[in-house]
């Protein structure tokens, strides 16, 4: 009879799976006996490493390092499994593309954001100067210029066309702000 530590390093195959991320180095592994091992990496350093039994069973593992132990987060039946793979390929949920102009976080509280035309009565006048929240209630708490974000604007902060206002209010202020900047939306 061969030892357990022969059996495993002979019969143990592991090649590269093609995965549909062309980016993925997923890996296979037969475990003679048991069933099939795969691991993928994650973008921290980590990996995640699931194994499938012959009978069903799913184990979850992770390694926090390609050299350290894996510890096991979870173990799944096979219809626990089925059920948390569809939740993974979004078949309940489809992501939607997030919406950049209005938020709501909370009773009537929206956060909106306002890209400044040309001919915006904002361009070159300072957030002091603009008198947005003196006027609308309105509270201007970032602006994109470009790449760059200035959060918390002082009140010397001037306005360039093309910047985006990103402001939070309730609706009804909102919409003072938009008639103030002439949007019509």
């Amino acid at each position: 009879m061969a030892s357990s530590r022969g059996v495993g390093v002979d019969r143990v195959n592991t090649y590269p799976i093609v995965g549909t991320l062309s980016d993925m180095d997923i890996s296979e592994t037969d475990l003679p006996g048991v069933g099939k091992r795969f691991e993928l990496p994650i973008h921290d350093g980590s990996a995640l490493v699931v194994v499938i039994h012959n009978t069903g069973k799913h184990e979850i593992f992770k390694k926090e390092h390609a050299e350290a132990d894996a510890d096991r987060i979870v173990e799944l039946s096979e219809s626990e499994a089925e059920a948390f793979g569809s939740l993974l390929e979004d078949v309940h949920f489809q992501p939607a593309e997030m919406d950049m102009s209005s938020t709501m976080i909370g009773g009537d509280t929206v956060i909106e954001w306002y890209t400044l035309a040309d001919d915006s009565p904002l361009v070159d006048s300072t957030l002091e100067a603009s008198n947005i929240r003196d006027e609308t209630g309105v509270t201007v708490i970032a602006v994109e210029r470009g790449p760059d974000a200035y959060p918390s604007p002082r009140p010397e902060f001037t306005f360039e066309a093309g910047d985006t206002l990103v402001t939070i209010g309730r609706s009804d202020e909102q919409a003072d702000l938009e008639s103030r900047l002439g949007k019509a939306d």
